[in-house]
């Protein structure tokens, strides 16, 4: 029997199942104009993969009746749509627009000019700041200044415990190491007041995290902020998509992307969450002062690569 319409040509082509989504840094990759990310970085099980690349046209017309002379596309953009599944902190950090791979700098927290963490009479100078860095010896812990007197204190950290350094005098700076570089600096004159044995100061610190660590590695735990967003951050996509014969693959790359996802988190009795996440691939070609690489000048929004 002869067979009619449309035929598979080839079946190792036909597409089943969803696409791989892989996340990384763009600074650090943009250099790369072929796949980099491993599948280490792929942001886990997803329920839905779209890829859409929109072109808006230009049409020249004339004469009458008006026929189309000529066709000019004038806009062009590319996006990725998924859900994911699995709803870890380093993926809703992603669909909040934040790069949950990039460098945290070393922070203090609870070490304000309000001085709510003083516990006795004394009281602390507003315009002076307790001061960290990202050069190494800063621990995350809860530090606690316990004075023994009206001007002499000793400092606990609850990862580090008694520090060798001692608070001489208020008006001297107290600055413990770790033998080579400062847990944290007090500026001198910091503490101003009436100080008695037994007052406590209490701050946290928090450890720098190197660009690639990223401050949302573990599963169940980290913090994002709701109401503080910022443009969101650039980060690399990938989406590999293997076929089902298991070799051939399609693989799309966004080399400098945002995400921009309204987040929706419907969470049933019986079913998993799936939230959205859309990647907005944005152009990585040389011409941008700052963020591109001449690898993409012929392709500055990214590359569909089949192998």
């Amino acid at each position: 029997m002869s067979r009619s319409g449309p035929v598979t040509k080839d079946t190792s082509t036909v597409a089943l199942g969803l696409a791989q989504i892989r996340v990384g840094q763009s600074a650090a990759n943009i250099a790369t104009a072929t796949a980099v990310l491993t599948s280490a970085e792929s942001i886990g099980a997803l329920a839905s993969t779209k890829f859409t690349g929109n072109v808006d046209y230009w049409k020249m017309e004339s004469g009458f009746p008006m026929l189309e002379d000529i066709t000019l596309p004038i806009r062009e953009s590319a996006k990725l749509e998924c859900e994911f599944k699995e709803l870890t902190p380093y993926n809703f950090a992603l669909a909040r627009g934040i790069d949950p791979k990039a460098a945290v700098s070393a922070t203090i927290i609870g070490g304000d000019a309000t001085g709510v963490n003083c516990v006795g009479n004394g009281t602390i100078d507003p315009t002076k700041a307790i001061v960290v860095t990202d050069a190494g010896g800063v621990v995350s812990e809860l530090v606690t200044i316990v004075f023994d007197g009206a001007d002499t204190a000793n400092g606990y950290g609850s990862v580090t415990g008694l520090f060798t350094q001692t608070l001489t005098a208020k008006a001297s700076a107290f600055t413990p190491t770790d033998g080579t570089n400062p847990y944290f600096s007090i500026p001198a004159d910091f503490f101003t007041g009436t100080w008695a044995a037994e007052d406590t100061y209490t701050f946290h610190t928090v450890a720098a995290i190197a660009a690639g660590a990223g401050a949302f590695a573990d599963s169940h735990t980290g913090t994002i902020n709701i109401g503080a967003l910022t443009a969101p951050e650039y980060v690399r996509m990938e989406a590999v998509y293997t076929y089902p014969n298991g070799t051939n693959t399609m693989t799309i790359i966004f080399p400098r992307a945002n995400a921009t996802s309204s987040v929706e988190v419907d969470m049933k009795a019986e079913d998993n969450v799936n939230v959205p996440l859309v990647f907005e691939a944005k152009r990585s070609d040389s011409d941008l002062s700052s963020g591109g690489n001449a690898v993409w000048d012929s392709a500055s929004l990214g590359k569909v690569i089949f192998a």
